[in-house]
């Protein structure tokens, strides 16, 4: 679980950095990172899920 946790917030935070280097500005970085974070989230937790562990 730490290591899905840790890969989604590395993704998350690139993300955010991604977007504000495009010319977002903070807050909408902001929210692009914690999208690519839950998205990120979500779909190693279903991975798990269905590896069964």
């Amino acid at each position: 679980m730490a290591f899905m946790l840790i890969t989604a917030t590395v993704v998350g935070v690139l993300a955010g950095l991604l977007a504000h280097a495009a010319g977002k500005n903070i807050p909408e970085a902001i929210l692009s990172g914690g999208g690519a974070f839950a998205g990120t989230a979500g779909l190693l937790v279903a991975m798990a899920h269905y590896a069964g562990r």
